[in-house]
């Protein structure tokens, strides 16, 4: 059995608006919830299900949900076509997330094919952790028309005190998502300093991190009538 749980999203404005969740998946066994051992194991059919299943918590206020796909996943296209189906039937924006974990079995080319074909069904198209992993600034730039966001993980850079003393990798994603007009996202926040240090030297469009929010089930919304 598998669920998604959700982490909360925030505007990186100054305001701290409440916009939305990332969704993390987890499964079922030996009488708890946990990480799935594997996430290629998640199945279209899954992702038809389970964020149809999260949507059933939330109500109009919440402008936007994300969750991870793999390359393998990703390049396929019955996922798109599940991602479709769910996004159709709700007014709420579904965002792929492509993770950093590199897959022998992808080349680049796939994953660009794979973007266009997101971008084409009218999905939007996160690149999670860039320059981390196999996201670095090739594969970046390979999909960049086709993507809509960039995520700056914090944690992966860790141990540091203060933001200042990653300035010249954050600076440049910063500047590089500005300059593509993309949506940019920073997580990994843990500290109420780092809050306030990005929110006055890198405002943003998304803030995410256990300082704002830790990953929690879901919680009930106004119980609207989706269309699933």
């Amino acid at each position: 059995m598998r669920r998604f749980i959700g982490q909360s999203k925030f505007s990186g404005d100054g305001r701290r608006q409440h916009i939305g969740f990332e969704l993390f998946a987890r499964e079922y066994e030996n009488g708890r919830w946990s990480l799935p051992t594997d996430f290629n194991a998640i199945t279209a059919t899954d992702i038809r299900r389970m964020p149809s299943e999260a949507l059933l918590h939330l109500d109009f206020t919440t402008e936007l949900i994300s969750f991870n796909l793999e390359q393998r996943q990703f390049i396929d296209p019955d996922y798109v076509e599940a991602v479709a189906l769910v996004q159709s039937r709700t007014p709420i924006t579904l965002i792929t997330e492509l993770t950093e974990r590199a897959d022998d079995t992808v080349t680049l080319e796939q994953l660009q094919r794979g973007a266009k074909r997101f971008h084409d069904a009218g999905l939007k198209v996160c690149i999670d952790d860039v320059g981390t992993g196999s996201n670095n600034l090739d594969l970046v730039t390979a999909l960049a028309p086709y993507v809509d966001e960039y995520k700056f993980a914090l944690q992966n850079l860790r141990p540091f005190d203060h933001i200042p003393e990653i300035a010249p990798k954050l600076d440049y994603w910063y500047n590089f998502a500005e300059n593509q007009h993309k949506t940019l996202a920073i997580e990994g926040i843990e500290t109420a300093p780092g809050v306030a240090e990005l929110e006055s030297d890198y405002p943003c469009d998304i803030l995410q991190g256990y300082y704002l929010a830790k990953p929690a089930p879901l919680p009930k919304g106004n119980q609207l009538h989706w269309n699933f």
